[in-house]
């Protein structure tokens, strides 16, 4: 259970929290291009 406690550390939890932001960021932003493309799609309009 040290490792837990070395992640527990407030200067290694803010990190990772960060990086954890990013990456959900990045995710959701990806999926709502991606839903846009479809609904585009669907309407008979062409993306590319």
């Amino acid at each position: 259970m040290e490792w837990l406690n070395a992640l527990l550390r407030p200067e290694i939890l803010a990190l990772l929290i960060a990086i954890v932001a990013v990456f959900l960021v990045a995710t959701h932003k990806a999926n709502h291009r991606h839903q846009e493309r479809i609904k585009n799609i669907k309407n008979d309009f062409s993306p590319d």
